[in-house]
């Protein structure tokens, strides 16, 4: 059953900061989009750097409120939200739903439950140990305890859905992150033989869980890893699971973007080269001792340690330097700890994506700051006054 969270307008917001309150101090000009109007946040509260399903986040701990993209409060909660197992993307709405934890009263630990867009939240029923965000309408939960769970898909009205994919876990927790959809294939992790595979939308297996670790599908291709021994060795398979690039690559590659992939060439990931490879395996660009990102709309981001950062276009040539760009927002190392992964925090794969043409960027690389353009153009400046 739906119940409703508090609903906050800006008024009864700035109200419950109690008398003489200060209000905003940090504007996004704008966040993302033309159409978002200047965000009036609290004092201490911070803007989560994206936008799902039309929402902005705004943590105001232990509280969450949510704006949409005129710059107005749609709801908050009326008790304290914690972001559970899945830290880095658990405030954020995906396919009309939000997975948020909260303890009960009377309660010692958190639990799961699912909020949606209108404010309305649902309980989830059952022994849980675990619950990942929301993923296109979907989820994954852990039903049982620490010491043995099923591992469960559910959608956004908590139903429990593909049952091709329910697998047992026993012991140490696995892998709990719920992917998307990519070129009609779905990556899943098989908690009991913790091994990956890939299924369609509707939750059938295609290529059976075979992988020791696997990334999604981009342009008809997947990086796998196959473990020999102790040695890890990455390649790329087609939609039917045959490997068409051989696993020779130490070191996890990026997804093919615009024909081309950039892969790490070494043995260990403080000592490596990159370069570029076609969907045959051949190298597109000689090894070069930098960091290569993919390519987005003709143009790839290039780092090269403490000395640069730079964009360059499809004929691997320079043409706009960023250095300069990352001096003044950020953690006062210049572009020394700029990395090329797809989040600063949390679980992520090589290469960072524009959505919607833009990124917020800074000096860590993809979390708060400035919002760039795929040429290295900044769109909108993220300022902080007063």
């Amino acid at each position: 059953m739906k119940k409703q969270l508090l609903l906050t307008a800006l008024g009864a917001l700035l109200c419950t900061l109690g008398p003489g309150a200060v209000s905003a101090q940090t504007v996004l000009k704008p966040h993302f989009t033309d159409s978002s109007q200047k965000i009036v946040i609290p004092k201490d509260a911070s803007v989560l750097p994206e936008i799902h399903d039309g929402l902005i986040a705004v943590s105001n701990y232990p509280n969450m409120l949510f704006v949409n993209l005129q710059g107005k409060y749609i709801f908050g909660t009326d008790f304290p939200f914690t972001r559970g197992n899945d830290y880095i993307h658990s405030p954020y709405f995906s396919g009309g739903a939000m997975m948020g934890w909260r303890t009960k009263p009377g309660a010692y630990s958190p639990s799961p439950f699912i909020v949606y867009p209108d404010g309305k939240y649902r309980e989830l029923v059952g022994e849980l140990v675990a619950a990942s965000s929301f993923c296109e309408g979907y989820a994954l939960v852990r039903k049982g305890n620490m010491m043995s769970s099923t591992q469960v898909f559910i959608d956004k009205n908590g139903r429990e859905v593909f049952p091709l994919l329910k697998s047992t876990q026993r012991g140490t927790m696995g892998d709990m992150t719920i992917y998307p959809v990519r070129d009609g294939r779905r990556l899943f992790y098989h908690a009991e033989l913790k091994k990956y595979g890939y299924a369609d939308a509707q939750g059938t297996i295609i290529v059976k869980p075979q992988f020791d670790k696997a990334n999604n599908f981009s342009e008809g291709m997947a990086a796998v890893m196959i473990k020999e021994g102790s040695t890890e060795k990455w390649g790329f398979i087609d939609k039917t699971g045959k490997l068409v690039v051989a696993a020779t690559y130490r070191l996890e590659p990026g997804r093919f973007s615009e024909g081309l992939a950039p892969v790490r060439i070494g043995e260990s990931a403080s000592n490596y080269e990159m370069a570029y490879i076609d969907k045959t395996g051949k190298r597109a660009m000689e090894n070069q001792p930098w960091n290569l990102n993919e390519f987005h709309g003709g143009f790839a981001w290039v780092g090269t340690g403490c000395d640069k950062l730079f964009v360059m276009d499809r004929t691997f040539k320079e043409v706009r330097d960023l250095t300069a760009d990352f001096y003044h927002n950020g953690n006062g190392f210049g572009v020394c700890s700029f990395n090329m992964l797809s989040a600063a925090e949390g679980p992520s794969t090589w290469g960072f994506d524009f959505p919607g043409g833009m990124q917020m960027l800074n000096q860590s690389g993809v979390t708060q700051g400035d919002i760039f353009a795929p040429d290295g153009a900044i769109l909108f400046t993220a300022a902080t006054t007063g």
